[in-house]
């Protein structure tokens, strides 16, 4: 039996930042409750003269996931409408508390061109976008408009940058 249409968005959201975030060196886990879906791990190589071992940083980055047919792309933005709830968790963490984005991967409107499954390669048909800020909560009651630049395509760089940015905040 297939999944709802919007089950199989998320459910191909996750797959897609996963596999964004595999190659960037990093790991996810879920969390899915209280406005954060998940959390980035960089993995970090630490070699000693017996063995190598790989442990996460330390340094995590909490991401809410969303995935979408609805997003408007303009000029040279994404223009998404997102709930109040979630727009107030991340405008408002702390400076002090861990990193919050906001993954939209955005779909077009035809679910039969989601996925592609060929002998030698699996396809998800998407793209991702990264955005986060910082500021007051809203006033609105429900959505807010936010406008995503395109060059914060979410990839293996950005996720780093994310990771790297992260560490830095603490080590000072």
């Amino acid at each position: 039996m297939p999944l709802p249409r919007e089950h199989l968005l998320d459910e191909l959201a996750t797959a897609y930042v996963q596999a964004v975030a595999a190659v960037a060196g990093a790991t996810i886990a879920g969390s899915r409750d209280y406005g954060v879906d998940g959390i980035l791990r960089q993995v970090e190589v630490v070699r000693t003269n017996q063995r190598t071992e790989f442990i996460p940083s330390g340094f995590p980055v909490d991401f809410q996931l969303k995935g979408t047919t609805i997003a408007t792309i303009r000029k040279d933005r994404i223009q998404y409408d997102l709930a109040v709830r979630n727009y107030d968790l991340i405008v408002s963490r702390s400076p002090r508390g861990t990193p919050f984005y906001m993954f939209l991967v955005c779909f077009n409107n035809a679910q039969e061109s989601w996925f592609a499954l060929r002998p030698s390669e699996l396809i998800l048909k998407a793209s991702a976008f990264w955005w986060t800020e910082t500021g007051p909560k809203t006033s609105n009651s429900s959505t807010v408009r936010i406008d995503i630049p395109l060059e914060n395509r979410l990839t293996p760089d950005a996720i780093e940058g994310m990771l790297r940015a992260s560490k830095e905040r603490y080590e000072g």
